[in-house]
């Protein structure tokens, strides 16, 4: 048997000052909203990639479905496809009309442009992100847009 010091480590009691209590639970406390404001900064941030997505999705079937627009009069006098501005109007309004009323809540009207560079109709949908967890004065509301690009293919 090994005899034991009298002032071993192991047996040191700390007598803690009175300007140190409690410090673990406010560090605790601390920790606590830390994790509930990076919780409500993913929830929102995710939130708004979705809706992003949503957007980004209505826009492409819009511009795609605005692709069958042609002018079947100037078709078939000049052989050349073109889109008849009335027709695109009517096939944008057919995908928005099949669409549910929660994916249409807070969109703008498209912008719809004709002949753009790189495709022949080009479809611009706009919607105000308004944040949940973090609306408490310091975040602005986002505005989101995303654009559909489409062409007709001769074939």
């Amino acid at each position: 048997r090994r005899p034991v010091p009298k002032h071993s480590a192991a047996m040191t009691v700390h007598n803690r000052s009175e300007s140190e209590r409690g410090s673990v639970q406010l560090f605790m406390l601390g920790l606590g909203v830390a994790i509930l404001l990076l919780g409500g900064i993913s929830f929102d941030l995710w939130r708004l990639i979705g809706e992003r997505r949503e957007l980004a999705a209505l826009a492409d079937s819009a511009a795609i479905a605005a692709t069958s627009g042609v002018d079947a009069d100037f078709f078939r006098d000049q052989g050349i496809s073109r889109l008849d501005p009335l027709r695109v109007d009517m096939q944008i309004g057919a995908v928005l009309d099949q669409q549910p009323p929660s994916i249409l809540d807070g969109p703008s009207s498209p912008e719809v442009s004709l002949n753009t560079t790189g495709c022949d109709v080009a479809v611009r949908f706009q919607r105000e992100f308004d944040f949940a967890l973090l609306d408490f004065g310091t975040a602005s509301n986002i505005v989101m847009s995303a654009t559909g690009c489409a062409s007709i293919s001769q074939g």
